[in-house]
């Protein structure tokens, strides 16, 4: 067991040797308080590590080629990470009358492999059940998953037979 002096009292002991003293045992006890800070580090337990934070950014898809479908279809919005647990927020835009809908689909990697959701997300009426055309629209809470890795793409829905679809590139989000 290590017993230490406050040094507070060494300043009123009155001898030849005073400050020297002082300096000595101001060095010891740096010394111990050092040396059981560093046990104690090693003595907890890796429960009382901090838990991971939840972290949120932003996505969104990639930009075609001028002229290309992808140049007008367009999606964006949030991401939440806690965890492997992610949720998804986003908006959609299409920004020209051109006979397809804009959307979008998730994949994530969980267990060795991407889990790609079979849904795609698009805007449709509602009286018809058609995919809608030109449109920037927000749809709120889109997605949740569990993965450690989270990929996105567009979608472009058919107008006339939302059925039909073609699919853009894989975008990774992290």
């Amino acid at each position: 067991m290590i017993f230490i002096e406050p040094i507070q009292s060494l300043a009123y002991r009155k001898n030849h040797q005073g400050v020297i003293t002082m300096r000595r045992t101001a060095a010891v006890a740096m010394t111990a308080v050092t040396l059981g800070a560093g046990v104690g580090l090693t003595a907890v337990p890796a429960s009382a590590a901090p838990a991971e934070r939840k972290a949120t950014k932003s996505w969104v898809t990639f930009d075609g080629k001028k002229g290309s479908i992808w140049r007008t279809i367009r999606g964006k919005g949030t991401y939440t990470r806690n965890g492997d647990q992610i949720t998804v927020s986003g908006w959609l835009r299409d920004t020209k009358v051109n006979g397809w809908g804009p959307g979008v689909q998730f994949r994530v990697w969980r267990d060795g492999q991407w889990h790609v959701d079979r849904k795609y997300t698009y805007v449709k009426y509602v009286s018809s059940g058609k995919p809608v055309d030109k449109i920037n629209y927000n749809l709120g809470k889109i997605w949740t998953g569990t993965g450690t890795h989270l990929q996105v793409r567009e979608v472009a829905v058919k107008v006339s037979n939302k059925n039909k679809q073609k699919s853009g590139a894989w975008k990774k989000l992290f």
